[in-house]
């Protein structure tokens, strides 16, 4: 008896290379993103007074090595550093926006006398994508935030017929805002009340410690209230108006950095709607440069496999081939040209760069002119403070940690 048995057929050679055709189509499809709108929370009703704390937002951490000069992987290091200064100022109008907090600063190093310290570092940012890492602590030393914010943003985020107060980056910042406000609703009024406690006593006993460096404990960065200074206590006056003056002071500092805020906005948005549209431009070509280089790769593995299974037509064969490395030339050149691209971008950060260099402002002091950066003017009236409540109580000045530091032995 004869059995037969189904005959195995051999894919047609260009049935293999339509096959990885289709299969390449359809890994280079591009899905359309949705873009969601987050909006912010903003007070609807009072807000009870313990829970208007006082914010300060450190500047952020540009996210490059200090030593970096150059691009590298399409980072600009001056445009970055800028983003470090515009992007607390931008945070702090939107929680300002809401209603929901007292007063909010800029703040160029850590200061005990605000309530919560926001800090930020930027991972990406190039008009197309931004994605910041934020913390955020109170006096007492409780994490309220530690996470990572991302969002891509759409082109009409930068239309000039948008709500112009709105940044192309506002849902990251409106995110944050969210979060904070989220955080803060999760505490009772007494634990407020307490940060606020904590708040003044730390900036107290910054001040002065022989007077205050007792009403605290310190057990691995949280602080609990040993016992709270006398409400009639002249030395807690004092303190008081001392805080003051560093209020005054933090308000002066955030004009500077609200000049250049407005001052970058317009570069800093070209800049960012440029990158935009560079780094779609960059992406696509070097999508289309793999997609050339696997068709063409395609087209000589299905010339290979037609004179495999007994092809004859050697011209069949040869136009495959040819064809597919014109078209494996073909995705080199778009590769090349996706590197222009690229070099396109490091032109916009140099010229960024450019508009964008910092200001330098005067500050009149109780007894001195304050010269140099936002941040060397900071650290000199934190020195200045000292010194003020020293002549003022007669107690000795705390030692400063700047001035105390080892010198190198000269030769």
């Amino acid at each position: 008896m004869r059995l037969d048995y189904p005959t195995i057929m051999r894919p047609e050679p260009y049935a293999f290379a339509a096959m990885v055709l289709i299969i390449a189509v359809g890994c280079s499809t591009s899905r359309t993103v949705q873009y969601d709108s987050i909006e912010v929370v903003h007070a609807e009703t009072e807000i009870a007074a313990v829970a208007l704390l006082d914010v300060g937002i450190l500047l952020f951490d540009p996210g490059v090595p200090e030593d970096q000069e150059d691009a590298a992987d399409f980072v600009f290091p001056d445009v970055r550093r800028a983003e470090a200064r515009f992007m607390p100022y931008h945070l702090k109008k939107t929680l300002e926006g809401t209603g929901l907090w007292g007063s909010v600063w800029v703040l160029p190093e850590r200061s005990d006398a605000v309530d919560l310290v926001v800090w930020g570092r930027v991972d990406r940012s190039d008009g197309l994508e931004v994605e910041l890492r934020i913390g955020a602590w109170d006096a007492t030393g409780r994490e309220w935030l530690n996470e990572t914010y991302k969002s891509r943003v759409p082109e009409k985020a930068y239309s000039k017929y948008r709500d112009l107060t709105q940044d192309p980056y506002q849902n990251i910042y409106n995110d944050i805002a969210n979060d904070l406000l989220a955080a803060r609703e999760k505490l009772s009024e007494k634990k407020l009340g307490t940060i606020r406690q904590v708040a003044e006593l730390r900036f107290a006993a910054d001040l002065v410690p022989s007077a205050f460096g007792n009403h605290l404990e310190e057990d691995d960065g949280k602080y609990t209230i040993r016992r709270l200074p006398a409400e009639d206590d002249p030395m807690l006056a004092r303190m008081r108006a001392v805080r003051e003056r560093e209020y005054a002071f933090v308000d002066t500092l955030n004009e500077y950095y609200a000049g250049l805020y407005y001052e970058m906005s317009l570069p800093y948005e070209d800049w960012r709607k440029m990158s935009r549209e560079e780094t779609i431009s960059y992406q696509e070509l070097k999508r289309s440069a793999r997609m050339r280089q696997l068709l063409g790769l395609a087209a000589i593995l299905g010339a290979v496999a037609y004179e495999g299974s007994g092809g004859s037509n050697s011209a069949i064969t040869n136009t495959a081939i040819l064809g597919g490395i014109e078209g494996i030339r073909s995705g080199f050149g778009k590769s090349s040209e996706a590197k222009l691209h690229g070099e396109s971008l490091k032109e916009l950060g140099s010229s960024f760069e450019a508009e964008t260099e910092p200001l330098l402002i005067e500050v009149e002091g109780q007894t001195r002119r304050l010269t140099g950066t936002a941040e060397e003017k900071y650290q000199e009236w934190r020195r200045l403070l000292r010194e003020i409540f020293a002549s003022e109580t007669g107690l000795p000045a705390p030692a400063d940690p700047l001035l105390d530091q080892p010198q190198a032995a000269s030769d």
